[in-house]
């Protein structure tokens, strides 16, 4: 039995030799790739760069519109920044392009596109993967430079306003005006009470001008410390007589406009003046959080 089993390991280490043997005198042969053609390349780098262009054409747009959109909606709502706006912006950005992808990439590929005859070899050498990565590098790029003509069509100053006269609802009936043809048989009188406010007079001495008007007497008084009245007398710059009474009420209108930039404008130096308060505050803490720090890295040992 011994010796029987002796046998049978003895053939099985002489096959596993005869196996690696027959094994290692096997010859290999190295398969040669042959290298892509000048077309085979541009193929590629086409296919991968015509596809690009679509997706950022088609992400900047959405997102220049879509933030806009929100910008000028819940944004003046909210009091939203404006680059907030834009974050919104590009979530619905990449939303469209996740469900619009393969229809993009369709179009791509019917506008007619050299077709990539590649083996499979072919398309994992190293310099061809550079071609496809260059391709949509450039694609992506000339894309979005192309959706970038969005902002010739998109008001970029109306979110700005917007947002003025969200602030300016609050005070947008602060100020009364009176127009009258009652008061003087040859001259208009309109009649402005309000907050005292500095700009407000020349504003709507300009918005008269404008207007057509030729003031002929202004008074102006202080109701009380925070109260202003101002009362114009004016005419037509053309006919030299009082405006007719279906006029009254755009003059009126555009005096009351007037009013609304020096307001908007003491809104903005209250908002600044807060933030200024808010950052003398902040200082003197980190003053005196930084002499707390001082003390306890200071030791003192008086003479014993």
């Amino acid at each position: 039995m011994l010796r029987t089993g002796l046998m049978i390991s003895r053939r099985q280490i002489i096959g596993r030799r005869r196996s690696h043997k027959s094994t290692l005198s096997g010859t290999f042969v190295e398969e040669t790739i042959p290298e892509p053609t000048p077309e085979q390349l541009r193929a590629v780098f086409l296919r991968a760069a015509v596809p690009m262009v679509g997706f950022g054409f088609m992400d900047q747009t959405v997102m220049l519109q879509a933030g806009h959109m929100i910008d000028c909606t819940i944004g003046v709502t909210l009091g939203l920044s404006t680059l907030t706006a834009a974050a919104f912006g590009q979530v619905c950005s990449d939303a469209a392009g996740v469900m619009c992808g393969g229809t993009v990439e369709s179009l791509a590929h019917a506008a007619g596109l050299p077709p990539n005859t590649l083996t499979v070899a072919q398309r994992q050498l190293k310099y061809v993967k550079r071609v496809k990565f260059t391709g949509n590098l450039a694609g992506i790029m000339l894309g979005c430079c192309l959706g970038l003509l969005n902002l010739l069509f998109i008001d970029t100053e109306r979110s700005t306003t917007l947002k003025l006269q969200e602030l300016t609802s609050e005070h947008e009936f602060s100020f009364t005006i009176e127009a009258s043809n009652a008061v003087r048989e040859d001259i208009t009188a309109l009649t402005v009470r309000g907050p005292n406010v500095d700009g407000v007079l020349a504003s709507m001495t300009t918005a008269l001008a404008s207007r057509g008007c030729s003031l002929v007497e202004l008074h102006a008084k202080s109701v009380n410390e925070n109260e202003i009245e101002d009362v114009f007398y004016v005419v037509n710059r053309e006919t030299g007589q009082q405006y007719e009474d279906d006029d009254l009420n755009e003059l009126a209108r555009s005096v009351m406009d007037s009013t609304r930039k020096p307001m908007s404008v003491l809104l903005v130096h209250n908002r600044l003046r807060e933030m200024e308060d808010i950052n003398a505050s902040l200082k003197e803490r980190v003053q005196t959080l930084e002499s707390v720090m001082t003390d306890q890295q200071i030791t003192v040992i008086p003479r014993g």
